[in-house]
């Protein structure tokens, strides 16, 4: 597969690297990175990306592990290099002989300057730890005030024991929680704002620097800060990816403000990249942005700018030039791979490519689920149908739109798939559905993907907020006993638990048994916001 953006496209971000020395090496570890026991096969965690890394560049692979750092914080680690430090590291972390320094953004009132935390703590179903009068284990930290800012508070703190989610929970326990701390009642931040920046062991200590955004938190700044931090935040984020791109090109790089920049969507399209804009300041900054993109190795930019309400009443060249913002221009159409799946997408036509990358882990699932007949409806290009007719189902592709039907006839073609047999249906989605129920057809799997306000035709639209409930419950009625509807929306209003209970709703209005609903997980590169998933949630439904 040809791929550009090289720069970010390695196991290992040479930038991440604090120091090497004595047998010992200290890296930065990003936020929402495990340390280790990711996914096996995409190696996804620090510690396999690390090995990937030492031999990729023909060193020896061996990493040692003595410590653990939560998954959604950030910050220093240390690890051996050599087997025969090994010891002598462990001893002085089980003698308390290592120190360490983190620094979190929190929310609430601290009783002095500076003092000690005492509790003890048990852990508890769920993942979570909680603070008791008798049992657990007995957790002590000193912390220090650093800065204040009206409720906020950037305070330091030393550990004296390594307890699971030990200064989370003293934190809160001391009525000022970390911020985006979703576990034990942050108040909502891009990140969870907890950072290791210094160990010292065995006569050296490795540094690593507060992240700016911690400061702009805690004064209530919600700007996307300095040219070199934005750069800094599109490099990280897009490298946190890099394990996607052994097997697709498009790929979203970054996600908003769970990669630390609000109101930035940028979208991998092979070569190219599209930058979608969705604040006053991202839009100002487009520019830079772009710039900074082709950077990392993008050909082109194309430019997205998303406003609220209805984009019908703005010209397209407004939201949506047709030629790049930076770079050249894309091949029209341009091909990318997912998977097993070739797609064809249109970076300059319009606000939608033709390939929604948020969808990718959904389109695999189809895929997977054994189905004879399959129904997809609001087709759009038709990457839904493909993947389950890849799966082997005959699938019926439903659009109000013919030029979008005559899109999926060509992604069934580029994919080796005789469009001849199956069905594409050009109509009101909402008409067709009651009329296939009177029609008592039948599917195996429903996949219903509307968009939050879209044209049903001459003077009519949809409306999630209006027509979902409808439309579900007329989808679940058409399914065979066993069946499966894969419900996504990207209304932002709706929350992953107001679908369920759509849903749920919508099983007794079609009179259908519900066996299952199951929370479908935001992908690896769509990070989901404080509030949730972003910027859809999907649900599978099986009926009885």
């Amino acid at each position: 597969m040809k791929t550009s953006f090289e720069p970010v496209l390695v196991p290992w971000l040479e930038a991440l690297t604090i120091a090497e020395v004595g047998g010992l090496i200290a890296v930065d570890k990003l936020p929402r990175l495990v340390v280790h026991g990711g996914d096996e096969r995409r190696g996804d965690d620090l510690v396999s990306r690390l090995k990937a890394g030492f031999v990729q560049t023909g060193r020896d692979a061996y990493l040692g592990v003595h410590q653990r750092l939560d998954k959604d914080a950030s910050g220093v680690m240390v690890f051996t290099r050599c087997r025969d430090r090994n010891a002598e590291v462990a001893a002085a972390f089980e003698r308390h002989e290592v120190e360490r320094v983190y620094v979190a953004a929190v929310e609430g009132d601290l009783p002095e300057r500076s003092g000690e935390f005492v509790h003890r703590l048990l852990p508890v179903k769920g993942g979570a730890t909680q603070v008791v009068r008798d049992g657990g284990k007995r957790a002590v930290a000193r912390y220090r005030v650093l800065h204040r800012h009206g409720a906020r508070t950037l305070v330091e703190l030393r550990p004296e024991t390594g307890r699971t989610h030990q200064l989370r929970v003293q934190l809160a326990a001391s009525g000022a929680p970390i911020g985006g701390d979703v576990l034990y009642g942050g108040p909502p931040a891009p990140r969870l704002m907890l950072h290791a920046v210094a160990i010292g062991l065995l006569g050296q200590r490795f540094e690593s620097p507060l992240p700016p955004g911690f400061l702009r938190w805690i004064e209530g700044d919600a700007s996307l800060g300095s040219p070199n931090d934005v750069a800094r935040a599109l490099r990280e984020s897009a490298w946190l990816r890099q394990p996607l791109a052994r097997d697709h090109d498009a790929v979203r790089l970054v996600n908003g403000e769970p990669d630390g920049l609000a109101g930035v969507t940028v979208d991998r399209y092979g070569d190219f990249a599209t930058l979608a804009v969705a604040s006053d300041e991202a839009y100002e900054r487009r520019d830079e942005l772009a710039q900074a993109l082709l950077g990392l190795g993008a050909r082109g930019v194309y430019l997205k700018v998303r406003v609220r309400g209805d984009v019908r009443r703005l010209s397209r060249d407004d939201v949506a030039p047709s030629t790049p913002l930076a770079g050249e221009a894309a091949p029209d159409p341009l091909i990318v791979v997912e998977g097993a799946l070739r797609l064809a997408v249109r970076l300059g036509d319009g606000l939608s490519t033709g390939l929604f990358v948020d969808q990718r882990e959904n389109r695999q699932l189809v895929r997977e689920i054994e189905a004879r007949r399959a129904l997809n409806l609001f087709a759009y290009t038709g990457s839904f149908s493909v993947a389950t007719a890849l799966g082997g189902a005959v699938t019926t592709s439903v659009d109000v739109s013919g030029r979008a039907l005559d899109r999926v006839r060509d992604n069934f073609a580029l994919n080796g798939v005789d469009p001849a047999e199956h069905v594409f249906v050009k109509a009101d989605i909402v008409e067709w559905l009651r009329r296939a129920r009177q029609r008592l057809e039948r599917f195996d799997l429903v996949i219903l993907d509307p968009p939050t306000f879209g044209s049903r035709g001459k003077k009519r639209a949809f409306s999630v907020e209006k027509t979902y409930a409808r439309v579900a419950r007329d989808a679940i009625a058409l399914l065979t006993p066993g069946g499966r509807l894969l419900a996504v929306t990207n209304h932002r209003k709706t929350s992953i638990a107001r679908l369920r209970r759509l849903l749920h709703q919508a099983a007794r209005d079609a009179n259908r048994g519900v066996q299952q609903l199951k929370d479908l997980r935001s992908p690896l590169d769509c990070p989901p916001s404080f509030d949730g998933p972003t910027p859809s949630k999907s649900v599978l439904l099986t009926v009885t």
